[in-house]
């Protein structure tokens, strides 16, 4: 799905906020997303609120409509129907003029109840995730009127602007590498007309987790920047995560590191070292299909993970083991198991940027991957954003992938089925991605990262 006009653009802009914090009434659910393997639901308090942002940006009298919102992750199912209210039924967009991204906060409302599973990341029983699937619609409804009224709003003549930061607040968790992003992309909107600002976009990469499991909403470090910038140069603020799979924060709390962020944007303002950024906007939505280690489909594989998830019925290595066995076990019962993870990639090519945006929870390592490509391909300015429409697993590289971990989602002596505590359980998948073979460089065709690469590459050109 792409779109391209080769008309000289005139750019203009809208923007609306919403302010997302749960209450009941209306939400039928306070359930929380972000940690497992116990219950976990607000108790109608919060540190700071949590915020959807849309943006329509006018290209020569068309929208490209990017919603920011603060939860944790949206399911695929919950991104598709947001995406058909949107694109079909009101249609306020094209399909791929629409991008949707996640802030990833651990402190948000649980969205959804296929991946995770709440019963399975959270124990969950069924009049409760009726309640989270209640809310979900309700979610879905506040966000299709948020971008309704932000595409009908009037617009102002715009021009863009980029730069990019540095700081570095997080450290990478894995203990396979070391490699954190410390780059700050900054994408300031002004009225074209009067020269003032009106919007700046920002991302960073590390997880926001700041504030711990606890039963308060909050959209932590992201909040505290999004306020600091409000306070401080009285404009509104977007934020975008970045390739954080494996970036957690250092020491500090939501104020330290938010406003560490925050410096660092108003450093880049004050700098004024911008380029321009221009229309017509090429956008581009993809889709790949995620291998797993083993194939799903095989009688024989299929009867080997029924005996794995059999033996972990006696609870020996938790409650969540079972939990997560039993829904599997199901799934082999019925032929629901799944054969591959979707992923879907967007591209929105302007004039000197290019942005490009991964769905699920990528880790850093990809970063330098896709600059690579990017340079072979002769791509400029590159920004590159993951939580993107959406969330549903992790997505490591082969470096981390050939090491027993939560992000490579498999234990000491087995690499084809979810491991205990890992990633794949908590969004309820029954075996790691697909590794190349152990010291293979570069990745081997058919593995995930070979998979990822090539869609990279292919959407960039």
């Amino acid at each position: 799905m792409a779109r391209f006009r080769r008309n000289a653009a005139t750019l203009s802009v809208a923007m609306n906020t919403l302010n997302l914090t749960p209450k009941h009434p209306p939400w039928p659910s306070l359930w929380m997303g972000g940690y497992g393997w116990d219950p976990r639901g607000g108790d109608g308090t919060y540190a700071r609120k949590l915020r959807a942002h849309c943006l329509v940006l006018g290209d020569s009298g068309s929208a490209n409509v990017l919603l920011r919102i603060d939860v944790v992750s949206i399911p695929r199912d919950v991104h598709r129907e947001l995406r058909r209210r949107v694109v079909e039924v009101e249609k306020l967009v094209a399909d791929s003029d629409f991008l949707i991204a996640s802030s990833h906060t651990h402190s948000g409302p649980m969205i959804g109840s296929t991946h995770p599973h709440p019963n399975v990341l959270m124990n969950l029983q069924p009049a409760d995730i009726t309640a989270v699937n209640q809310s979900t619609a309700l979610f879905i409804d506040l966000m299709v009127d948020l971008v309704k009224r932000t595409v009908q709003a009037p617009k102002v003549p715009a021009t863009l602007h980029y730069a990019e930061g540095s700081v570095r607040l997080g450290h990478n968790r894995t203990g396979v590498v070391d490699t954190v992003l410390p780059d700050v992309p900054v994408l300031l909107v002004r009225n074209a007309t009067t020269t003032e600002p009106v919007a700046v976009l920002f991302g960073y990469a590390c997880h926001p987790v700041c504030r711990g499991n606890d039963k308060i909403f909050d959209s932590d470090y992201v909040g505290v920047v999004i306020e600091s910038i409000e306070r401080r140069l009285g404009l509104p603020a977007l934020f975008f995560q970045g390739l954080a799979g494996d970036i957690d924060p250092d020491a500090g709390g939501p104020l330290v590191v938010g406003e560490k962020l925050a410096d660092a944007i108003v450093d880049v303002l004050a700098a004024d070292r911008f380029t321009a950024v221009t229309g017509p906007i090429l956008t581009k939505l993809t889709e790949i299909q995620l291998p797993f280690a083993v194939d799903t489909g095989d009688a024989a594989v299929q009867a080997d993970l029924k005996r794995k998830f059999e033996s972990r019925l006696d609870g020996h290595l938790g409650q969540a083991e079972v939990r997560h066995a039993r829904l599997m076990l199901e799934q082999l019962r019925t032929g629901t198991v799944a054969r591959s993870i979707p992923m879907p990639i967007q591209c929105w090519k302007f004039g000197g940027l290019t942005v490009l945006a991964l769905s699920h929870e990528v880790l850093v390592g990809y970063q330098q991957l896709i600059k690579d490509i990017a340079v072979r391909l002769g791509i400029g300015k590159l920004w590159v954003m993951a939580y993107a429409n959406e969330t549903q697993c992790y997505i490591p590289t082969d470096e981390t992938a050939w090491q027993p971990g939560y992000e490579s989602s498999w234990r000491e002596g087995d690499r084809l089925v979810a491991g205990f505590g890992s990633s794949m359980l908590a969004y309820s998948w029954p075996a790691p991605l697909r590794s190349s073979p152990v010291g293979t460089v570069p990745a081997a065709p058919g593995s995930a990262q070979a998979v990822v690469l090539a869609a990279c590459e292919a959407i960039l050109r």
